[in-house]
């Protein structure tokens, strides 16, 4: 990854900063634009590259596209002074300063060196990717040949803008997120500290859109705002004008942030840990596969939002059963019954799973130390040998699959070490988490008011299907 872009992107871009030499503010620029990195419209540079290619086809009567393509690639007009003793003074559509295209009252200019920048731009459109597009963006060209002026000049920008958006889709990995992170960031007023009551309440506004997305989902794009905010330092200065260029060491800093933000996807974590635990011995049933699975989706929430992660797992999962029967057409409770949230699990009885869970996990982690070091071993204090010895006692009073296969208790433990102990350390925080919240807000009475607010948003968001 380099600059928050993948390697095609970033060998499509060095290929046209070489090719024209490009100077380290231009490739700065042209970087920006590909990763639409410019404020406030993005689609400006694709605004002015299209009026600029416009205007080249008023200055030297282009043909068709091709022509147009011919000055674009020319590397001899990669710098503003070629271009202006090339082009200076030489139709209507050039001023003393740089091309020129009437639009409007106003009319579209730009200078010899802006005009160089955008036909570096307009290199990298032709030829990204390998010029998968090129015979594309061609095509295009030939339109504006034929019609050269402001209006042709707009549909070839709108083009552009389409063209580059997908680009980015495919090359940028923080695209797909940009949506859903300036809807956050409006709603957050540009803040980049946020509550669990801004959780909800975000989730709540797009309820009342018609938007209708789980309060998991919800939840979890604020898990990657949360993480993209801090690695980046901060969205709210991407989302401002000014230039990337005033954050020091930006593009490295991007580049190094990316890879951490993957690595820190909660789902992609939490499979990867249970993907670990080997099918046998029954270190965890399925039931509690799928319980660790929903208490910890939402890392680090569970440790530093303890009551979005009870929201989550409890009306989450009536929001589940909703969406579920509606796809089904029918099956279970009505739809009234399911909104007014009457089967949500309540929020003292999620906190009595999560304490089984992490007695079960510390159980088992005592099992595998005893498996590991024999409680004969030479070093050990009392305490520990008296505790190593109960816990191999204690494997008789298993009742599980494999727990009395001695060989493949042993191997199968070995296996599961690592991804056991984190599972017990996390859910081990979710415990005390769930705690500190329990001693600061009596969990009966959170459960109580949200169950209020769900229920509402429910019944407002699934009245029609309610009704039916």
């Amino acid at each position: 990854m380099t600059g928050g872009y993948d390697e095609c992107c970033a060998a499509d871009l060095a290929a046209v900063a070489e090719g024209r030499d490009l100077s380290r503010e231009s490739r700065a620029w042209l970087a920006r634009v590909v990763a639409g990195a410019v404020r406030p419209n993005r689609d400006k540079p694709l605004w002015d590259l299209a009026h600029a290619l416009a205007a080249l086809a008023r200055l030297t009567g282009a043909r068709d596209g091709r022509d147009l393509v011919t000055l674009a690639l020319d590397p001899w007009l990669a710098r503003a002074d070629r271009l202006e003793a090339r082009f200076a003074g030489t139709g209507d559509a050039v001023d003393a300063h740089g091309p020129s295209l009437p639009d409007g009252e106003t009319g579209w200019r730009t200078t010899w060196a802006g005009l160089a920048r955008l036909l570096a731009l307009a290199e990298f459109v032709l030829t990204a990717e390998e010029l998968a597009q090129f015979a594309a963006v061609t095509g295009w060209l030939d339109d504006l040949a034929a019609a050269p002026d402001a209006e042709g000049a707009a549909a070839l920008s709108r083009r552009l803008a389409r063209h580059l958006a997908a680009y980015r889709h495919a090359h940028l990995p923080l695209a797909p997120l940009e949506r859903r992170f300036r809807a956050i960031l409006r709603f957050l007023d540009g803040r980049r500290a946020f509550t669990d009551d801004d959780i909800l309440g975000f989730w709540r506004g797009q309820m009342r859109e018609g938007e209708r997305p789980g309060f998991r989902t919800i939840a979890e794009h604020f898990v990657t705002f949360e993480a993209a905010s801090a690695l980046l330092g901060g969205l709210a200065e991407l989302a401002a004008p000014a230039s990337l260029d005033a954050v020091e060491g930006w593009d490295e800093r991007l580049d190094a942030s990316l890879a951490d933000l993957a690595a820190a996807e909660p789902a992609e974590t939490l499979a990867a840990l249970l993907a670990a635990l080997p099918d046998g011995p029954k270190i965890l049933t399925g039931a509690e596969r799928d319980d660790l699975a929903e208490f910890l989706r939402l890392e680090p929430f569970h440790r530093t939002r303890p009551l979005t992660t009870l929201r989550a797992a409890s009306f989450g999962r009536v929001q589940s059963g909703l969406a579920n029967r509606l796809r089904r057409g029918g099956g279970g409770a009505g739809i009234t019954e399911r909104t007014a949230c009457a089967e949500a699990e309540t929020y003292p009885a999620l906190a009595e799973r999560i304490a089984a869970l992490t007695a079960h996990l510390d159980r088992m982690l005592r099992i595998a130390a005893a498996l590991r070091v024999p409680a004969e071993a030479e070093g050990l204090p009392p305490e520990a040998r008296t505790a190593l010895a109960a816990a191999l006692v204690d494997i008789r009073r298993v009742r599980r699959a494999g727990f009395d296969d001695p060989d493949r208790l042993a191997a199968g433990f070995a296996a599961a070490d690592a991804a056991l102990l984190r599972l017990a350390e996390e859910a081990g925080r979710l415990a005390r988490a769930v705690a500190g919240l329990a001693r600061q807000r009596p969990l009966d009475a959170a459960f109580a008011t949200d169950r209020d607010v769900f229920a509402n948003a429910f019944a407002e968001a699934y009245a029609a299907e309610a009704t039916a």
